[in-house]
């Protein structure tokens, strides 16, 4: 059974905010991103409303509404501090947010576990890595609730993309080190696909 996603008004405000701006394909990345991440990071001890929220906001810097001068990410970042900034939450938490975001494409694996959340969802949805650490029905049940849509060619673009318009950032770091663009037409789950 796939996890549920935490009910609360700052979640269902997060996705409100993601599903205005993102489309199809992103904003299902994006409700991937957490459900494959709550299966890989069990620990009971997860806040997992911040990881939902950090999940939901990452790639939104990939928007065209929310696209700027800035690299993805940071965008992401502070557009997530903002919000949370105006539901009053504390410092503390709005921080751990904002390091999930930055820290998702990180090739080394997280210790934190809300930044490890976020950071191993993403990675099995865009490359499959990990994926074979997720039980046969959650990863068929989650393709099925959230289905891949174009999601290997479109965020293949806005990959590309990114790279082409901040050279010395995140994604042109993946591009140079493990040549991230050759593999999204390869992910395993794909052939999974419901």
């Amino acid at each position: 059974m796939i996890p549920e996603f935490p009910r609360t008004p700052t979640t269902q405000a997060a996705a409100d905010l993601a599903a205005e701006a993102a489309p199809a394909y992103l904003l299902n990345h994006s409700y991937r991103t957490y459900l494959f991440g709550r299966c890989l990071v069990p620990e009971p001890g997860v806040d997992e409303e911040a990881a939902f929220v950090a999940a939901i906001v990452h790639d939104l810097g990939l928007t065209d509404t929310y696209a700027g001068e800035s690299e993805f990410g940071r965008v992401g970042a502070d557009l997530a501090c903002r919000f949370l900034e105006g539901r009053g939450w504390d410092l503390e938490r709005i921080h751990l947010v904002e390091e999930a975001i930055l820290r998702h494409t990180n090739l080394v694996a997280e210790q934190v576990p809300v930044f490890r959340l976020v950071q191993a969802g993403a990675a099995v949805d865009v490359a499959g890595l990990g994926w074979e650490g997720l039980a046969a029905d959650d990863l068929a049940d989650i393709l099925a609730a959230y289905p891949r849509l174009d999601f290997a060619s479109s965020m293949r673009d806005s990959f590309l993309d990114e790279v082409h318009r901040h050279p010395e950032g995140a994604f042109a770091h993946l591009e140079q080190v493990v040549a991230l663009s050759d593999r999204f037409g390869g992910n395993p789950i794909d052939a999974l696909r419901a």
